[in-house]
C-alpha cells in the first residue's frame, strides 16, 4: 500500500487519482488482478476517473459506463483470438 494513502486526512479519491496520474495503478489493485494485462487495468481506471468528475453533469450515465467497459472486454476477446 501507498504509504501517502495512510496519511491523516488524505481522501480516498484524490489518492487513487494522483495514483492513476503517476501511472501507479498496481498500488491500488486487489492482489487477484496480478498478471491481468496493465492496458486493460488503465482502461478501466480512465473510466472510474471520469466517474469521479466532481461536476456531476461530466460523469457520465451507468449506461455509458456498461458500455465503456463492454468495449475494453470486447477488445480483449479479439487479442485472444
Amino acid at each position: 500500500m501507498d504509504e501517502e494513502f495512510l496519511e491523516e486526512g488524505t481522501k480516498l479519491v484524490t489518492w487513487v487519482k494522483a495514483v492513476v496520474q503517476d501511472k501507479r495503478e498496481e498500488y491500488v489493485l486487489d492482489a487477484r488482478l496480478e498478471g491481468c494485462p496493465i492496458n486493460e487495468i488503465s482502461n478501466v481506471f480512465s473510466i472510474a476517473l471520469v466517474c469521479l468528475e466532481s461536476e456531476p453533469s461530466k460523469r457520465p450515465t451507468m449506461s455509458e459506463v456498461v458500455k465503456m467497459l463492454e468495449q475494453i472486454k470486447s477488445e480483449k476477446v479479439v487479442k485472444d483470438y
